[in-house]
């Protein structure tokens, strides 16, 4: 499901090197038990940082390894950057896209919702403080993830380890 985007050999220092539209930290996590690949953040404009957040580098010259690499890529769901949604949120107040775009056309308007509901980091201090929060609707066909205030203050009471560990765990950068 993700997209695939070779980079030109002559403009890499690694044997293997893919751009592709899967969120930094959702690649970080496809990869995490392979010790040869390298996964990085894509800040140029050739391809678009926008469009494809992240690349998957590896120097492992193995025709298995880049088998393998190609086969997680393509089997691993891409939706909305969580950068992408931050900087919409902070610039316009929402950010709205189509689910047909990124989620399986099979999936119902309940199990995309989900999915993107917890793909997003809502312990985040960007969306989620003690004054803000986030909502996320159906607004016509498109899910609109939108920054709202709330009516009082929120304080979490942090009781285990459990919860304290989940706070401390998030990806504090987008």
């Amino acid at each position: 499901m993700a997209r695939l985007l070779h980079c030109h050999p002559g403009r890499t220092i690694y044997f293997f090197h893919v751009f592709t539209d899967l969120d930094f930290w959702d690649a970080r996590r496809i990869f995490k038990d392979l010790a040869a690949v390298k996964v990085k953040r894509n800040f140029s404009k050739d391809p678009p940082g926008d469009e494809f957040p992240t690349q998957v580098v590896t120097d492992d010259r193995a025709r298995a390894t880049r088998a393998d690499i190609e086969k997680r890529l393509k089997r691993a769901l891409a939706s909305p950057p969580r950068h992408v949604i931050v900087d919409g949120l902070l610039k316009d107040g929402f950010f709205e896209f189509n689910p047909l775009d990124y989620f399986p056309k099979h999936w119902s308007r309940e199990k995309m919702f989900r999915f993107a509901l917890n793909r997003l980091p809502l312990e985040n201090a960007v969306l989620n403080s003690p004054y803000r929060t986030v909502h996320i609707t159906w607004h016509d066909e498109k899910i609109r993830v939108e920054r709202a205030k709330r009516k009082e203050k929120y304080d979490p009471v942090i009781r285990t380890k459990e919860e304290a560990l989940k706070r401390v765990m998030i990806p504090g950068c987008f």
